[in-house]
């Protein structure tokens, strides 16, 4: 059984590729990692939208993990680990989405940005 993770954001497909569609190049796979922590530094840090786009953004690091550097794959890991006990806690989702952006993107200083 073959599965896949379409991201509406990217437009990428990640996981098991079925269809005769290629792999797609780390390049991409780091541009729709990025993408995502775009639209996510983007959102007010009440939405619940920034959950998921870090989560989505942490898996794909986890699933294409011979794109990353060992360190931007712990840091995904770690992030995935403080969302899974982070229940309602605001602050610490906050702070998962931080590890998680600023081990993927290559300007950190976007991480931080808010509207």
């Amino acid at each position: 059984m073959a599965g896949a993770a379409v991201l509406a954001g990217g437009g990428y497909v990640v996981g098991d590729w079925t269809g005769g569609r290629d792999e797609p190049s780390c390049a991409e796979v780091r541009r729709t990692a990025e993408d995502l922590f775009g639209q996510w530094s983007k959102l007010d840090t009440d939405d619940e939208r920034r959950t998921a786009k870090v989560r989505v953004a942490a898996d794909i690091v986890l699933v294409h993990g011979d794109c990353f550097t060992f360190a931007t794959r712990s840091a995904a890991r770690a992030a995935v680990q403080q969302l899974d006990v982070s229940g309602e806690s605001n602050p610490m989702r906050i702070a998962a989405g931080l590890v998680a952006c600023e081990a993927v993107v290559k300007d950190t200083s976007s991480c931080r940005t808010r509207p």
